[in-house]
């Protein structure tokens, strides 16, 4: 995914986050939410809505990310 972003295979126009909720558990918070995000992703146009979990670890006083999920939500 990174590399996609680095290379330019893919690229965002537009990511609005919404719905977000922070838990904080001790030295771990898990970061809930959605995004409205556009733009393109191998040459093609892409446009939608994901949800998002995100897990940080407290280390030595900074916040640092320790695992990431998405999955894209169909349309009906």
């Amino acid at each position: 995914m990174v590399n996609n972003f680095k290379t330019g295979q893919t690229k965002l126009t537009s990511n609005e986050l919404s719905d977000m909720e922070v838990r904080v558990y001790g030295n771990t918070a898990v970061i809930t939410g959605k995004a409205d995000v556009a733009g393109t992703m191998a040459g093609k146009d892409t446009k939608g809505q994901i949800m998002f979990t995100r897990v940080y670890v407290k280390k030595d006083g900074q916040w640092q990310s320790v695992a990431f999920q998405q999955t894209r939500v169909s349309n009906p």
